[in-house]
């Protein structure tokens, strides 16, 4: 049996002992000391199902240094309380770069599967330390910053946003769909709470103050989960372009083959209309991301 010290001096596979080295370094940061797990879109090397993210990543990442990342935060129940993770829902465009590349790089996606459930009034705060986590181990296994681009939706979107405030540097840029603080669904019952104004205020905050997050947009007519007003805010910064879809037609649907606006993004028309803009801002980013100092 593999001890802790040998974790330690490297007398196990080098897989092991980089863990470990940044096990103690997360325990250092006040980041989750848990194993991360998800499923990695990577061809053939794609992981069978949910695992831990050490052994996905020995075998989806062949060449680290030359292959695009895309992690992808999903979406959560109940204002962050349980987590949904499902693999088979990440966006087909996604999956579909795994095969095609992307930008004449190779693309692996990861699909990380939280393991945070959100504190109501820091939502989501700790799903950004776990994704930190995440891209601390691939940075040490070799993958560049600059080809890191981190996807979500809905919670996972507002858990991206709250990676880009809290570690920059750590990655290119974001690609959100309907990001929200969390509540708004109970504004859209009918149920208003006294502290909502101040929990929308705190998350809107905390993101108007984040120094170098570059990333893309999508907001939508209709949603009532993450109503677009609320977003809007997020143009303020210079490297983040916001996107509105809208009902031109005002029938109450933003495409025929996804009634909800929430989840526009799985839809044939996000794919028709916009997945081109999607890659391009991509492609952008890798060439002309810059850092402030």
């Amino acid at each position: 049996m593999t001890s802790a010290q040998d974790l330690l001096t490297g007398a196990c596979k080098p897989w092991a002992a980089l863990a470990a080295t940044l096990l103690l370094a997360a325990c250092a940061a006040g980041l989750p000391t848990h194993e991360p797990m998800g499923q990695f879109f990577a061809g053939r090397n794609s992981s069978p199902g949910v695992e831990p993210l050490e052994g996905g990543m020995a075998r989806a990442l062949a060449d680290p240094s030359d292959t695009l990342v895309m992690v992808f935060n999903h979406g959560t129940d109940w204002g962050g309380r349980f987590q949904d993770c499902r693999p088979g829902t990440m966006p087909d465009f996604i999956k579909r770069w795994t095969g095609h590349g992307l930008a004449g790089r190779k693309v692996v996606a990861f699909y990380l599967c939280a393991q945070v459930t959100e504190d109501w009034f820091a939502m989501g705060r700790g799903r950004a330390r776990e994704n930190e986590a995440v891209l601390d181990r691939l940075i040490a296994a070799g993958v560049d910053p600059r080809n890191i681009f981190v996807f979500g939706h809905s919670g996972g979107a507002s858990a991206s946003l709250m990676l880009a405030e809290r570690a920059p540097k750590k990655f290119n840029s974001i690609v959100v769909s309907a990001p929200g603080y969390g509540f708004a669904w109970l504004d859209a019952e009918g149920e208003n709470y006294p502290w909502m104004d101040s929990e929308y205020d705190k998350w809107r905050s905390r993101l108007s103050r984040a120094e170098d997050m570059s990333g893309l947009v999508f907001l939508y007519d209709g949603d009532i989960y993450a109503p677009p007003a609320q977003a809007q805010f997020l143009s303020a910064h210079a490297q983040v372009e916001v996107v509105n879809i809208h009902d031109d037609d005002a029938d109450g649907q933003l495409c025929s083959d996804e009634p909800e606006a929430h989840f526009y993004w799985w839809s044939f028309c996000f794919r028709r209309d916009w997945l081109d803009h999607v890659e391009s801002f991509v492609a952008e980013r890798l060439e002309e991301r810059v850092w402030l100092e």
